[in-house]
């Protein structure tokens, strides 16, 4: 087995310290556009020394080793790898807070549209609830864009796990009470996370998640892909597995009115559309609120409790195929009166009754099967 090249660089201004002081050189290769080539380590000896050397629309590659060391990417370039399981930027010993106050091992911001490819960002940190938690894995914000591809992320999690609010998110877009950020995740393995593997927060924030997988940590509590506060998104062709609660949990549980689920995919905005994805050994395969969320064609198995809970608003499911599970379909009102209508939604191997309402503080639920 191959062993994986460490590269450690000291740095003094912009030289490298070795037994004399050797500057990078000056990349000679350009593109027609007059965007040029950077190669990590041979022009630059680190990531971020390329990027503040990058002009927009740069194209930064890096060969194959382990570069321990923290992004911050403010301007337009592209960073590609030799592949994620040889190219890999690791969290370093020590994390510095970015933007939002959180650590992050990449960070994207100022507006940035910033492509990254064929490359994996990797955890753990060595941080605690208290001092220097592992914020994210990657985190979007103040208006920037990511398009990641062929990529992972994994490893989101601090050494022994510090469960923080918001904490060890792999990919973070978007920020509170003002802020957004896109995405778009493709061809993607997200896995080993503390917290959630997605979070797309704040209206005005999108992202778009396809034929990537999302796999949670089978000792922590976690959540798939969430798409919160107004922030609106497409999931597709996807597999989103092992998200749920785990002992000793203190709020979590199958309760609607009184404990808290993890669920696969959770969203509550209109627009977001949730088609043909894998959605397997998660609390709740689907987790909703609200109106306008295209639910299609999903493959939920081995939900631990429900395999799609709807919840105060009017939804329309079709041809979803939902296999085990206490029940298939939850329909829960308790804000405002809930009407659901299954169109053509297959419904077996649960252990409870296939469609049940969940009802509290006078409003009503409702579910309509169509075949």
């Amino acid at each position: 087995m191959a062993i994986p090249l460490i590269r450690t660089v000291a740095r003094l201004g912009l030289c490298v310290l070795t037994a004399i002081a050797v500057c990078p050189l000056v990349p000679t290769s350009a593109a027609a556009d007059g965007s040029r080539a950077l190669v990590v380590p041979k022009d630059y000896p680190t990531i971020q020394a390329a990027v503040d050397a990058a002009r927009p629309g740069d194209r930064i590659a890096v060969r194959p080793g382990v570069d321990r060391e923290q992004v911050v990417i403010g301007k337009d370039v592209s960073i590609t790898g030799w592949g994620d399981r040889k190219t890999t930027i690791q969290a370093p010993q020590m994390l510095t807070p970015g933007d939002d106050g959180g650590n992050s091992i990449v960070e994207i911001r100022n507006g940035a549209s910033v492509s990254l490819s064929r490359l994996a960002v990797s955890g753990p940190g060595s941080g605690t609830c208290d001092n220097g938690a592992l914020g994210s894995g990657i985190r979007v914000l103040g208006g920037a864009r990511l398009d990641l591809a062929h990529a992972a992320v994994t490893h989101i999690t601090d050494t022994p796990a510090a469960p923080c609010f918001r904490s060890a998110t792999a990919v973070f877009i978007g920020e509170m009470p003002n802020g957004t950020g896109s995405a778009t995740i493709r061809d993607t393995k997200i896995t080993g996370y503390q917290g959630a593997g997605v979070v797309v927060l704040n209206e005005g924030s999108t992202a778009t998640v396809e034929h990537s997988t999302v796999t949670g940590h089978r000792t922590l509590s976690t959540d798939g892909i969430e798409f919160v506060a107004g922030a609106v998104g497409r999931v597709t062709r996807s597999t989103i597995s092992d998200n749920g609660c785990r002992e000793p949990d203190p709020v979590c549980g199958p309760d609607f009115f009184n404990e808290f689920q993890h669920a696969g995919i959770a969203a509550d905005t209109p627009g977001t559309v949730l088609q043909h994805n894998r959605i397997v050994g998660n609390q709740v395969g689907i987790y909703v609120a609200g109106v306008g969320i295209d639910i299609a064609h999903n493959a939920i198995q081995r939900s631990s409790y429900v395999g799609i809970a709807l919840q105060d608003g009017s939804f329309t499911v079709r041809r979803d195929r939902i296999q085990g599970g206490v029940h298939g379909v939850a329909v829960i009102a308790t804000e405002v009166d809930t009407n659901a209508v299954l169109e053509g939604v297959k419904i077996t191997r649960t252990s409870g009754a296939p469609v049940q309402t969940f009802e509290c503080c006078g409003f009503t639920a409702t579910a309509t099967v169509k075949p």
